[in-house]
């Protein structure tokens, strides 16, 4: 009952859990789709906005440009002619005031609200009767600045009247002046005492004249006087800066349109979902660059090698490292094993690894010979030929060498006598057995003017000399060959070969098999008629390369390679 009870009471807590969980889900994903969705429609707007804000500026940059020619080009116009113009922007206000009111009716923009066409169309409208009614107001004052200097033409006119007026009264008055003095000396006492005569008569109708012409005289001067002094109250109007329009005559205009914007940059900028979207926008281009970079970068490469330099690299002679050594090469027993026996005397001395040593008698002296060849230190530990068990022993004693570590590897004992010499890549040597006091003798062999060399990253060549027999594991077994006219191997299979034969490279058969890395892209070809070449049954699945190489581990390989290990 227990058991029942508590196996109900797991099954609802976890299937309690699991509605949790979908709730919380679910809440998450309509809260997520909500800002999602109001985030693109935020992104939209803005788009949008932004569009019709950079429309209207241009439309209303161009439109100021040209009411800024027109009243330019009217400074120099007539009365006439700037009274026509006040008319024709009289008329356009109208016509777009008319306009405008069709777009009012969406009503004015509050802030936070989105902008529709009809109210970014009455902005652009309310800035261009903005822009023609300051047009309007240029142009009035040229009109009253032209009516000024018409009057003030005309009182300096009428100045001059005066002043011809006043002159000829003047004039007159002087002549007037001369002629009573002339009659008075003509006629000095009839003149002035013979009442009634002629002369007495003329004489007073002259001072009346005179009199007369004194009077007006001084009315003419009075009325110039006072025209003088009006004129010289004129002040000259200051001279008419040119018409010209400002930033803050538009952008009062458009001021609901920018402030919209900046509501819509803020809120995008702060919104959660695009501070981690926007990182991943900018950087899609670059990561979607280096991800075809690093898919068809390599298959570019491998093309290039397979079609243009294996094929040139096979047209070169071949490589023949040392033609005047002996081919002889014998793989004991004529085949590997899994393990392999080895008799050890008192004239040679047995170098291994430790975890290739299976099984030893207790007879016999061990110790530890930490390099292969002192002369090669860097060689012995890349290919890890370090802390080798040296055996010698004071009568014969067998020995069994075996892969412990390897499930796939097989033992092979190459037999190498006097006089004969093997390349061989060390990574493939498991132990020697060489003679006390010689042991086995290690040349290294350059080719830097080699363009198989090169193809293979193999500028290095490490010879092993007889007298010695090298223990060597290969996967599946390990198998020896005569070159004869020619023979060709997978070059990830080759061990080693005898120094005297002609070594060349070709290319594999298919290029999709290089591509997909089921072979290498060369093949070893060895020539001659005495000499063997060396390689285990299958390549490693380690040294496979695929499609686009084996990395930093790729790279170290073919760095060790070059040095021939």
């Amino acid at each position: 009952m227990t058991a029942l009870v508590g196996t109900l009471l797991r099954w609802l807590i976890r299937h309690a859990l699991n509605l949790l969980v979908i709730f919380a889900v679910l809440l998450l994903w309509r809260v997520g789709s909500a800002d999602w969705h109001a985030l693109q429609s935020a992104r939209a707007e803005l788009a949008q906005l932004t569009h019709a804000n950079q429309g209207i500026s241009a439309s209303v940059e161009e439109f100021a440009r040209a009411v800024t020619a027109r009243a330019t080009a009217m400074r120099t116009a007539s009365r006439q002619m700037l009274e026509q113009r006040v008319t024709e922007v009289d008329q356009q206000i109208t016509a777009k005031r008319l306009a405008q009111q069709q777009t009012s009716r969406f009503g004015q923009v509050l802030r936070g609200t989105p902008i529709v066409a009809a109210q970014l169309e009455g902005m652009r409208l309310a800035t261009e009767i903005h822009l023609l009614e300051k047009e309007r107001a240029y142009l009035l004052e040229l009109v009253l600045r032209l009516a000024s200097v018409q009057s003030d033409r005309d009182q300096r006119v009428k100045l001059e009247v005066l002043r011809q007026v006043h002159l000829r009264v003047y004039q007159e008055w002087q002549a007037s002046r001369r002629d009573v003095k002339a009659l008075a000396m003509r006629h000095p006492v009839k003149s002035l005492l013979a009442i009634g005569s002629p002369e007495f008569n003329q004489r007073q109708q002259l001072l009346a004249q005179q009199q007369l012409l004194l009077s007006t005289n001084r009315l003419a001067a009075a009325d110039y006087a006072q025209q003088l002094a009006l004129v010289q109250q004129t002040r000259p109007l200051a001279s008419l800066a040119a018409f010209s329009i400002r930033p803050s005559d538009t952008d009062l205009f458009l001021q609901p349109l920018r402030t919209r914007l900046e509501e819509l940059t803020q809120h995008r900028t702060n919104h959660w979902l695009e501070k981690w979207m926007r990182p991943i926008e900018d950087l899609a281009p670059t990561a979607f660059l280096i991800l075809l970079s690093i898919i068809f970068l390599p298959i570019a490469i491998k093309a290039l090698f397979y079609f243009v330099l294996a094929p040139l690299a096979a047209r070169r002679p071949p490589v023949c490292l040392m033609p005047d050594t002996s081919g002889a090469l014998r793989l004991r027993a004529g085949q590997s094993a899994v393990s392999r026996t080895l008799v050890v005397d008192e004239g040679h001395e047995l170098l291994v690894h430790p975890e290739f040593l299976q099984s030893s008698p207790t007879q016999g002296d061990k110790d530890t010979r930490w390099l292969l060849d002192w002369r090669f230190p860097f060689t012995s530990l890349a290919s890890n030929m370090v802390a080798l068990t040296r055996i010698r022993t004071q009568a014969p004693a067998s020995f069994v060498i075996s892969a412990t570590q390897d499930p796939f590897s097989e033992i092979g004992i190459l037999q190498l006598p006097q006089g004969a010499a093997l390349v061989m890549q060390p990574h493939n040597l498991v132990g020697v057995l060489q003679p006390r006091g010689a042991p086995v003798r290690i040349t290294s062999l350059w080719r830097l003017n080699s363009l198989h060399a090169w193809l293979t990253l193999q500028l290095r060549y490490l010879a092993f000399h007889g007298p010695a027999e090298l223990i060597v594991q290969g996967c599946r077994g390990v198998r020896i060959e005569p070159a004869d006219a020619g023979r060709s191997i997978n070059q990830a299979s080759t061990i080693g070969f005898s120094a005297n034969l002609s070594y060349a490279t070709r290319r594999c058969e298919t290029f999709s098999a290089y591509l997909l890395g089921k072979q290498e892209l060369l093949n070893d070809t060895f020539s001659g008629e005495r000499g063997f070449y060396v390689y285990e049954e299958m390549p490693h699945f380690g040294k496979k390369t695929g499609l686009t190489g084996r990395g930093l581990e790729g790279f170290t390989d073919s760095l060790l390679k070059v040095l021939g290990i």
